[in-house]
């Protein structure tokens, strides 16, 4: 990397087109604020620049890595910030930006999306095929086309679902499905309210049940309501059988009970679900 040098936070562009980063910039500043005014600015970690794109800007660059960083000096009235200035293009510039983010793990699926689709429909409206279209949106993502397929449906979906899949409160694959289930509503009202019913109506399932309800959602369309979602769940769920975890100590029993109810043979989670059945029914 080029050397760094002290140049002006009144001379960077707070905006910036290429810096991928484009959500949970606020929370970023706030916790940098509080470690520079702790111990300082680490000057071992410069920020990466560009020569302003833009002739007329009253700026005279561009941030490209470290906006966060950079937003913290500013609001703490710093004049001056370690950076590295490079000439770059600005696909050259969002390929930094990404790695930069990417490595650090902060980049959220609102980010992540936003550029897949981005790099996606510029060479898709080049009449390339979508197979093509998404190879190459992940060459320049350093990804590969299937994580760039898996990602697109998604876009549709409002930020604070996507949000949900860095809280972990759903999968990927959940967003996929809901996303799916909704694409060819036309009304933006209703396609919002879509989403959120599916959100709601996919978080309470678990294991099996959440797998199944992806199979449901991806197999249906945005004119399904919840009832019929319910009513295709439970048709596709009906056979599924429990998955037992046996502790050692009583794995010779329960063979032994296996053994004595003809399901010599089964395995154990068979054997156990079996058990739980006859239990629960009383015989």
């Amino acid at each position: 990397m080029a050397e760094s040098k002290n140049i002006a936070t009144a001379s960077i562009d707070p905006k910036s087109t290429v810096n991928v980063r484009k959500s949970q910039i606020e929370e970023g500043v706030e916790k940098l604020k509080s470690s520079i005014e702790k111990d300082g600015f680490w000057d071992h970690n410069p920020i990466i620049v560009r020569p302003h794109p833009d002739s007329s800007s009253k700026y005279e660059y561009e941030i490209v890595v470290g906006q966060c960083r950079m937003k913290a000096c500013l609001e703490l009235g710093r004049e001056e910030i370690p950076a590295v200035v490079r000439e770059l293009n600005d696909d050259e510039a969002i390929r930094v930006s990404w790695d930069e983010n990417e490595s650090r793990s902060d980049l959220t699926m609102v980010d992540k999306v936003y550029w897949a689709e981005f790099f996606y429909q510029r060479y898709y409206k080049q009449t390339r095929s979508k197979g093509e279209s998404r190879r190459m949106a992940g060459e320049k993502l350093g990804c590969d086309a299937q994580t760039i397929k898996n990602w697109l449906p998604t876009a549709i979906l409002p930020d604070d679902v996507l949000r949900m899949v860095d809280d972990k409160k759903i999968f990927l694959g959940d967003a996929e499905a809901i996303a799916l289930s909704c694409v060819d509503e036309e009304s933006d009202e209703e396609l919002e309210k879509k989403i959120t019913e599916r959100v709601k109506w996919i978080i309470p399932l678990k294991g099996d049940y959440r797998t199944a309800g992806r199979e449901v959602l991806k197999d249906v369309g945005a004119q399904e309501s919840i009832e019929d979602l319910d009513k295709k769940l439970e048709d596709k769920t009906k056979n599924l059988t429990f998955k037992v975890t046996i502790p050692a100590v009583m794995r010779p029993r329960l063979k032994k009970w296996g053994d004595d109810h003809g399901l010599i043979g089964k395995n154990e989670s068979t054997i156990g679900s079996n058990l739980i059945a006859t239990q629960l029914s009383g015989k």
